[in-house]
C-alpha cells in the first residue's frame, strides 16, 4: 500500500506541473522521442557522470507556422544516480525555422509506476525565441532493465517519449 500511495502522490504532482495558470498562453508544445546515455553508467549510489540527451521533437503545435519541429541536445556532467536524478542544466533547442531557444532548468527523476520512469523539469527560456517563457519538459521511459543499476557498468542508456511546453505568463 505505501508504494501505491507514493506512486499516486508522484502522479498527482506531475499533473499539477502540467496545469497552467488561466492567464498563461502556450507559445509552443512539442512531442517526440528521446535517447539518454550516462558515462559511466548510473548506479544506486550517486557519482559524477556525463549525461547526454538527444531529443527529436517531430510534432510541434504553435502559432509560428514555420516551427513544425525541433532538435535538442544536452551534454553535462554532474552527480547522478538511479535513485535521484537531480541537477540543474541548460539546453538549446534548434527550431525548424532556423531559430533557437536556450533555457535553464532544474529536473527531478522518479520511478512512478512499476518500470515506467518519468523525468520532469521546469525552467525558463533565457535567450532566443520565446525568451522569458516558462518551460516544462517531461521524459517518459519504459525501463525494461531494472537490474542495470546493480551491474558493474550501471544503467547506460534509456529511450522513450518526451514533451516540451513553452508558456508565456
Amino acid at each position: 500500500m505505501p508504494r501505491f500511495a507514493s506512486c499516486s502522490i508522484a502522479l498527482f504532482a506531475l499533473l499539477l506541473l502540467h496545469a497552467a495558470p488561466a492567464q498563461a498562453l502556450v507559445d509552443v508544445q512539442c512531442d517526440g522521442a528521446i535517447e539518454q546515455t550516462w558515462t559511466p553508467g548510473l548506479k544506486a549510489i550517486s557519482r559524477v557522470v556525463t549525461h547526454t540527451n538527444a531529443s527529436d521533437y517531430t510534432h510541434c503545435t504553435t502559432s509560428v507556422s514555420a516551427i513544425t519541429s525541433g532538435t535538442l541536445e544536452v551534454s553535462a556532467s554532474f552527480n547522478n544516480s538511479c535513485v535521484a536524478n537531480l541537477g540543474p542544466s541548460q539546453a538549446t533547442i534548434a527550431w525548424s525555422d532556423g531559430s533557437t531557444s536556450t533555457f535553464t532548468f532544474q529536473g527531478v527523476g522518479a520511478s512512478v509506476v512499476g518500470n515506467i520512469q518519468v523525468f520532469t523539469a521546469e525552467g525558463k527560456v533565457t535567450h532566443g525565441r520565446f525568451q522569458g517563457d516558462q518551460v516544462l519538459l517531461v521524459h517518459r521511459f519504459l525501463n525494461t532493465d531494472l537490474l542495470a543499476c546493480l551491474w558493474p557498468q550501471g544503467l547506460t542508456r534509456l529511450a522513450g517519449s518526451t514533451s516540451l511546453t513553452f508558456t508565456r505568463l
